[in-house]
């Protein structure tokens, strides 16, 4: 009986004791398991070993020291040459199976490229680049090809997603200049060789033959190994011999032999490879620096040449008597419309500044159908529209009887800069040519002290085949100063008989001067003395943080050039070598073989603060 109480007691304070602990472990709270796992996943060894010669085997395998899976194969891992049956990825165990279906070229070296295509499973860290080599020859390819690929016109990276390939090429051109052979080969074949920039834009083309390639890179957007048209392309005007590569293996990240049924871990790691195979000349660590040195990288800029055929994307009436045509390209000087079988009779037009778009308004005010024939540099169309009334919320409010809506609208701010121009824009063409140029057309009230003084106005913005949109109002007035302007009735009538029939009054303050500063470059243009070429024009153009132009100066010459009454904050400068003339920057063109327009940029970025003016030499190579 004691017995039973003992074992009863001892029970119970078993339990109780189970109780505390469970209590004091509730009280510290429950393991949040520690910090996210960020690290991609390691390579323990392959089988066969990496660098292997006379490859024959159907399949090999990858390990590492955690289970991991294939990411989107087709995108992110890249096989140099290009195999007509694609390879197979699975898993298997911690690591990952490559069946090969496709026939080995004899004394090839195939490169295998793991662009982020393998990443762990739990957390989904990539491994940002693995590369898998072996010769079905005696000895492995070690030539290389690298350098950077950046955007043509901003100099900087352009996408991840552009492709570099390489394309042995023969030629007894000592200059190594491109064959003609080169565009159907790229347009045709697929290239012998391949990688894909990183987010810097850099590449490396590794494992190649010895010799002279044909080297491009291009968005590959339908990824077909080609270049067609419509893709970024960046090309060089000469072919490139590759270079020995630094080094074939770092030693710290030697692979490791494993068998392929192999689920070993990092207590289970073969013997390390020294991996000789991948070059017949064994390279100290000084060598290899010494190698690393001499490769010269590639500087290719990738740019997208738009070819765009011209066509009238949108021809409609903005109101009766009122049509808009919007084409896919820039009208140019010979331009020609007219309307077709005498509908709305005469017509006058204009176009905007970038001349993609087109204002025209019909000679009969009610005309709500016309057929227009339009023709231009590579556009011969004919257009049919027709007026629709919009469905515009109707008003309960009636429209009284005899108001008329005005001719005219300012286009002054209440807030205008001083040294701006004054306008006022007509809702229709102004035929009259002597229209508003009367002394005493605009009434100018000078809020400062009351005193009244009068002007005229200029008819501008010239319209074809005769007329006006706009009108400039002949005042400048002072920095910091008030105004009311009044602009007298009945001194314009537009091409529809309509006349501003009451006055329009105008209230504006002008800026001060020492809300703005100016920036002056002293440009120093540095051409070869012996040169006897014409001099290439030169667009300077001051940019917004953002990299927009603001400002546009051409120059052939050195010069001190102004960029005056700008706002506080940053700003930046480059120089685009207007090769072709036409005011703009050109992309390149791969088929034409012409390189994209140099774009120079300036070191620094230009602080400017309100009410200074700030001075900066600038010296281009030209």
């Amino acid at each position: 009986m004691m017995k039973r109480v003992r074992c009863a007691a001892i029970m119970g304070l078993s339990l109780a004791m189970t109780t505390l602990l469970l209590y004091a472990c509730a009280k510290q709270g429950y393991p949040t398991g520690g910090p996210k796992d960020e690290t991609p996943p390691v390579v323990l060894g392959t089988t066969p070993p990496n660098g292997t010669t006379h490859f024959d085997a159907k399949e090999f395998l990858i390990m590492f020291d955690e289970y991991v899976q294939v990411k989107s194969a087709d995108e992110n891992i890249l096989v140099s040459p290009p195999m007509k049956q694609k390879p197979e990825y699975s898993t298997k165990g911690r690591g990952i199976l490559v069946k090969i279906k496709d026939t080995l070229r004899e004394n090839t070296t195939y490169l295998f490229q793991f662009k982020e295509g393998i990443a762990d499973y739990n957390e989904g860290n990539p491994l940002k680049s693995f590369e898998y080599v072996f010769s079905t020859g005696g000895s492995i390819d070690s030539m290389t090809l690298r350098g950077r690929v950046l955007d043509a016109f901003t100099g900087k990276p352009w996408k991840e997603t552009v492709t570099v390939v390489a394309y042995a090429q023969s030629t007894n051109d000592s200059a190594g200049q491109l064959m003609p052979s080169g565009d159907s080969v790229v347009a045709k074949n697929h290239p012998m060789y391949m990688t894909r920039c990183d987010k810097e834009g850099n590449f490396e083309l590794n494992h190649l033959r010895k010799g002279t390639y044909l080297l491009l890179a291009y968005e590959d957007a339908d990824k077909n190994l080609r270049l067609g048209t419509g893709e970024a392309a960046a090309f060089l005007d000469s072919l490139v011999t590759a270079q020995k590569m630094p080094a074939p293996i770092d030693t710290a990240s030697h692979d490791s032999t494993l068998s392929a049924d192999s689920t070993a871990t990092t207590d289970s790691v073969g013997a390390i490879d020294t991996l000789a195979a991948l070059d017949t000349q064994q390279l100290t660590p000084a060598d290899s620096a010494s190698l690393a040195e001499e490769i010269k990288p590639i500087a290719l800029h990738i740019s997208l040449l738009k070819k765009e055929t011209q066509r009238v994307t949108k021809c409609e009436f903005k109101k009766k008597g009122q049509i808009e045509i919007i084409t896919q390209c820039p009208l140019s000087d010979s331009l020609s419309i007219s309307p077709l079988y005498d509908q709305g009779g005469l017509l006058y037009y204009r176009m905007n500044g970038t001349r993609d778009t087109l204002q025209l308004w019909t000679e009969k005010e009610s005309c709500d159908s016309i057929t227009l024939l339009i023709s231009d540099t590579n556009l011969l169309d004919t257009l049919k529209t027709q007026y629709r009334e919009k469905n515009a919320p109707k008003s309960n409010i009636p429209t009284p009887q005899g108001i008329k809506k005005s001719i005219l609208r300012s286009l002054v701010a209440a807030k205008h800069p001083y040294f701006d121009t004054l306008w006022v824009a007509f809702e229709n063409p102004i035929t009259d040519s002597m229209a508003g140029m009367g002394d005493s057309v605009v009434e100018i009230l000078h809020l400062s002290d009351s005193s009244i003084s009068y002007c005229g106005t200029t008819l501008a913005y010239d319209l074809q085949p005769t007329g006006s949109s706009r009108a400039r109002i002949n005042f400048e007035g002072k920095a910091g100063e008030k105004y009311r302007l009044t602009l007298m009735p009945n001194h314009f009538t537009d091409i529809y008989q309509h006349s501003n029939a009451d006055s329009i009054t105008i209230n504006t303050e002008y800026t001060k001067t020492e809300n703005y500063g100016n920036i002056i470059i002293d440009l120093h243009l540095d051409t070869p003395t012996d040169s006897t070429a014409e001099p290439v024009e030169l667009l300077i153009q001051l940019t917004n943080e953002k990299g927009d132009m603001i400002q546009q100066r051409v120059v052939k010459a050195s010069q001190k050039l102004s960029f005056a009454n700008l706002k506080g904050g940053k700003y930046g400068l480059r120089a685009i070598v207007d090769t072709d003339g036409n005011r703009q920057w050109t992309a390149g063109d791969y088929w034409q073989h012409r390189q994209p327009e140099k774009v120079i940029y300036y070191e620094k970025t230009l602080e400017l603060r309100e009410n200074w003016d700030m001075e900066e030499k600038w010296s281009i190579k030209n």
